[in-house]
């Protein structure tokens, strides 16, 4: 088993045949609704934190991209929106932030109880809400913020109109 880290939040693990076979798995059987493909992936995901000290969260957001090589192995790319290096450490993959505004109230309070996003910033202009969230945390739910709201912006001039003319809501 080879482990590739790719960044902070990417890591790419090539199986061979062997390897496969020390799992009990083949590439044409992976099917993560099987409980015994998701058995692999976690046996992986300990081997990828012991191999790089990086703990990969599986119950989480995880996106795994599998191929198959040449020589009957296959290769592996997890992809995840942070990853924990040490207790309660964060390396986060980008300090980037995405705008969202939304209509109402309800609009926004809706969409903050669809995705469970806790690192945010809200605004008000007295009429419209918005909603400042860490690029990393939106990467795999922004459709879902959309249907409530809409995509401002994630440019330096946007996120300072929003912090210097729209009012911060604190809890």
């Amino acid at each position: 088993m080879n482990i590739q880290p790719i960044g902070a939040n990417k890591f790419i693990v090539m199986l061979s045949r062997e390897d496969l076979s020390q799992l009990d798995i083949t590439y044409d059987t992976m099917d993560y609704a099987n409980i015994e493909t998701r058995r692999v992936i976690w046996t992986i995901l300990d081997r990828v934190r012991a191999s790089t000290g990086r703990d990969i969260d599986p119950s989480g957001n995880l996106v795994i991209e599998a191929a198959p090589d040449s020589s009957g192995g296959c290769v592996l790319m997890f992809t995840v929106p942070y990853l924990r290096s040490g207790i309660g450490t964060v390396v986060s993959r980008s300090a980037s932030t995405q705008i969202f505004e939304f209509e109402s109230l309800n609009d926004l309070l809706d969409a903050l109880c669809t995705v469970g996003i806790s690192e945010k910033k809200l605004f008000t202009d007295g009429r419209k809400f918005r909603a400042e969230f860490p690029t990393e945390k939106t990467a795999f739910c922004r459709r879902i913020i959309e249907e409530f709201g809409r995509f401002v912006g994630s440019d330096n001039i946007t996120v300072a109109v929003t912090h210097e003319h729209w009012r911060e809501l604190t809890p």
